[in-house]
């Protein structure tokens, strides 16, 4: 599984801030309680600790490759695997 992970919920984010200029009371406060970075939630361990092969977050483009040529390995022999891919809020 290549998990998109931006780090929030946008569709939410995107909805408040529409909300937020319909009722003229700004954006600012959108991200509050839909975004997931403060911490950033580290789903690769998530998924090792429920058995899973699993990498992440990875941020750098030039990571990825590597990392689906191992997860693909790792799927080859049945099991599950997860590449945690760190991607533009939107």
């Amino acid at each position: 599984m290549v998990m998109n992970n931006n780090r929030a919920y946008h569709e939410e984010v995107m909805h408040l801030q529409r909300i937020g200029n319909r009722r003229n009371r700004g954006i600012d406060r959108a991200s509050i309680g839909a975004g997931l970075d403060d911490p950033a939630i580290d789903f690769a361990k998530l998924a090792q600790s429920l058995g899973w092969y699993a990498e992440g977050p990875i941020t750098d483009p030039k990571d990825l490759a590597p990392a689906v040529k191992r997860a693909l390995a790792v799927v080859k022999r049945g099991e599950p695997a997860l590449l945690d891919v760190v991607t533009q809020p939107r």
